[in-house]
């Protein structure tokens, strides 16, 4: 069979051939274009690249850091020191009450100790700009003792690069015991050069007038204000500066590690935010989540801890600088943290810059002024009086002497609140710490239990913290009070709406450990659950930490020891049952509301 396919014919028009053509030009030419944008684009990425890899600069010292890593003795690397000779012992406990440390201790170790690199990873490789304004750094001391002060202005000296070190700016605030004769004087002078500068005030100005003179003294483009009694890290300075010269309104804090007041070991602290409760505390909340995921990059932080901090020289002075209305020391951190935020700055807390700070015993009460008057509620009114706005009667209410404690005249500052349009302190709360409402409430709510804690397996024994103070272990048991809803304020606990068990004074119980027979802690509430969450079963009568599953133990009576420790959760043990003083029912039908607890 033969098939004959159709033939297929094609009419051409040909008027439209060089129409189509013309678009196939066309869109060759938009591609070809496409294209060459595209390389010049990246080309140009490339240069500028180039130009800011060019402008920046690794400020580490590593030739410094290579020797620090040879060396060895009393307290290097920073690790616990001990003295040697135990008849040492009459001494050591007369320094740890005349300083609040072991200054016995420190004279036993150099002066230009080395310190571990403690930061993250990532800080080691980090790069700034070449150009960093340079810094004022002030220190003020007051009847300080000489090794410890010593120690800062030789690691400062040691970890700061001197192009960015325009001077430190030395004061003395008028020692009683001066410990720096001329003779050492003009030894510091002679080996930190025209880079040290002593300002030895005729009067006790206090810390905060201390701090504005030398800020007078001070001709560096950026200032920086540090305790006396600190240790610089590796790197210490650039991560500060680098957020400044990007926004010259910017103060900065670094993270501040602990060096032990006993044994002077380094110990690392984490990244947080400063905050207050309204009592005018300063306390620390939690890292935001958002900001977590990008450590460690700086992050915002609503309040400065207190005494270190940078900040550019012309912003401080067009703050105002400190409220010279204030006495010797105490709310300036709030003051100057609120007026920053409010007036159009910024704070931000740098992980990558750690400075050492020297705590003293927790038992020891400093004396920097021989005044009898109330000047630290005086400030807290002041500082309230012009920045609260509607939220001072909050802290009125927490402390209610502040109502008719004259502040002083405060229209010289209300009147700079006005000049540079400062935000309202709404606004603060509601944008810069959202969560310090929730954490501190000016009005908190009822607590979930209180009064004495009574062993079940033995009703006359009461825990009792017997007023030792923070940061030991406790759980003695003593006699139970008469009234077991009031008792004694040794004996006095509640589990509050921040399901932590505390007691009056702002010490919580805490453990540390969980391993069987762990021994409980009193220690400085944190308000951050963990280690100082407490549940009271009403039910079984347990008195339950840790708020997992997981990790869950229970409050253990050892009737015969009359001591108390944690153990894993036994219903049927009758000596992990407890009566509390009071239980408010209706509140705590709801404790684990919004809560996890099964992870």
């Amino acid at each position: 069979m033969r098939i004959v396919l159709p033939v297929v014919r094609f009419k051409l028009n040909k008027r439209r051939i060089p129409i189509g053509l013309l678009l196939l030009c066309l869109i060759f030419i938009a591609f070809h274009q496409l294209i060459a944008r595209k390389n010049a684009a990246k080309e140009t990425h490339r240069q500028r690249s180039k130009e800011v890899d060019a402008q920046l600069r690794d400020w580490h010292d590593y030739a410094a850091m290579s020797r620090d890593a040879e060396r060895n003795g009393a307290g290097e690397q920073g690790q616990p020191a001990v003295l040697a000779n135990m008849e040492y012992k009459e001494a050591v406990a007369s320094s740890l009450s005349i300083y609040g440390f072991n200054a016995l201790l420190s004279e036993q170790i150099s002066l230009e100790r080395a310190l571990p690199d403690v930061r993250h990873l990532s800080c080691r490789a980090q790069t700034y700009h070449r150009h960093l304004p340079a810094a004022s750094i002030i220190l003020v001391h007051h009847n300080e003792h000489p090794s410890v002060v010593l120690r800062a202005l030789h690691s400062l000296w040691n970890r700061t690069p001197h192009e960015l070190l325009h001077e430190i700016i030395f004061v003395d605030d008028y020692s009683t015991q001066p410990p720096f004769g001329a003779s050492l004087e003009q030894q510091l002078i002679v080996k930190f050069s025209t880079k040290l500068k002593i300002l030895k005030l005729t009067a006790h100005f206090g810390l905060i007038r201390a701090r504005i003179a030398g800020a007078r003294m001070a001709t560096g483009a950026v200032l920086v204000f540090l305790d006396a009694h600190v240790e610089a890290a590796y790197n210490w300075l650039p991560p500060l500066l680098q957020p400044i010269f990007e926004n010259p309104r910017t103060s900065t804090s670094p993270i501040i590690d602990t060096i032990n007041y006993n044994t002077f070991e380094y110990v690392r602290s984490s990244p947080t935010r400063g905050g207050f409760d309204w009592s005018f505390n300063y306390v620390q909340l939690p890292v935001l989540a958002e900001e977590r995921m990008t450590l460690p990059a700086p992050h915002n932080n609503p309040v400065i801890n207190g005494g270190l901090f940078a900040i550019e020289a012309k912003f401080f002075w067009h703050l105002g600088a400190y409220d010279e209305g204030l006495a010797v020391w105490g709310a300036e951190q709030f003051e100057l943290s609120f007026k920053i935020w409010m007036c159009g700055g910024r704070i931000l807390e740098v992980p990558c810059s750690r400075l050492g700070h020297l705590y003293r015993d927790g038992a020891f009460h400093i004396k920097y002024t021989n005044r009898t008057d109330d000047f630290i509620s005086k400030n807290y009114k002041r500082v309230a009086s012009v920045w609260l706005d509607e939220y001072q009667d909050a802290l009125y209410a927490h402390i209610p002497k502040l109502v008719v404690i004259d502040a002083g005249d405060v229209s010289a500052r209300r009147a700079l609140r006005e000049e540079l349009k400062c935000k309202t302190f709404k606004w603060y709360l509601e944008t810069i710490a959202p969560d310090l409402l929730q954490a501190y409430p000016p009005i908190e709510p009822p607590d979930y239990a209180f009064g004495a804690l009574q062993s079940v397996v033995a009703p006359d024994l009461c825990l009792d913290s017997l007023q030792l103070s923070a940061r030991q272990p406790i759980g003695d048991l003593r006699s139970c009070p008469p009234d077991l809803k009031h008792p004694y304020i040794t004996q006095h606990w509640q589990l509050t709406f921040r399901r932590d068990l505390r007691q009056p004074n702002g010490n919580c119980l805490e453990v540390q450990s969980w391993a069987q027979d762990a021994p409980v802690w009193l220690w400085p509430c944190h308000h951050q659950g963990g280690n100082q969450f407490w549940y009271y079963d009403q039910q079984t009568q347990l008195l339950v930490q840790g708020e997992t599953e997981v990790e869950r133990m229970c409050l253990e009576a050892n009737v015969t020891a009359r001591r108390v420790s944690m153990n894993d959760c036994d219903f049927a043990n009758l000596n992990m049952k407890w009566n509390f003083g009071f239980v408010n029912k209706t509140m705590m039908a709801t404790f684990f509301k919004g809560l996890r607890t099964s992870e």
